[in-house]
C-alpha cells in the first residue's frame, strides 16, 4: 500500500464523519458583521503600521491604535447587549 492509497482511504473515512455541533454562545449567532469588520480593518492596519519602521507615522500609528480600542469596544457592547457577559461570573 502506497501513500497516495493511504490518504484515499483516510479522506473517504472522513467524509462520513459528521462534524459535532459547535458550542457557541446564541449571541455569537447574531454577531453584527460590520463591527467584526470594522475590528478586524482596525487591526490589520495597526499592525500594517506597528511593523512599518521606516516611515513611522506617529500620528497615524495613534490614529490606529484609538481606532482599534473603539472598535474592540464597539465588539465588547455589542456582546454586551446581546447577554454573552450573563453567568461570566466577571463583572
Amino acid at each position: 500500500m502506497n501513500i497516495s492509497t493511504v490518504a484515499v482511504e483516510l479522506a473517504e473515512e472522513l467524509v462520513d464523519q459528521l462534524l459535532p455541533p459547535a458550542d457557541v454562545p446564541p449571541a455569537c449567532l447574531g454577531f453584527n458583521p460590520q463591527l467584526g469588520r470594522r475590528l478586524a480593518a482596525a487591526k490589520a492596519r495597526l499592525d500594517r503600521l506597528e511593523r512599518d519602521a521606516t516611515t513611522r507615522d506617529l500620528a497615524a500609528l495613534e490614529a490606529a491604535r484609538v481606532e482599534f480600542a473603539l472598535a474592540s469596544r464597539a465588539v465588547a457592547d455589542e456582546l454586551i447587549a446581546q447577554g454573552l457577559h450573563a453567568g461570566a461570573g466577571n463583572d
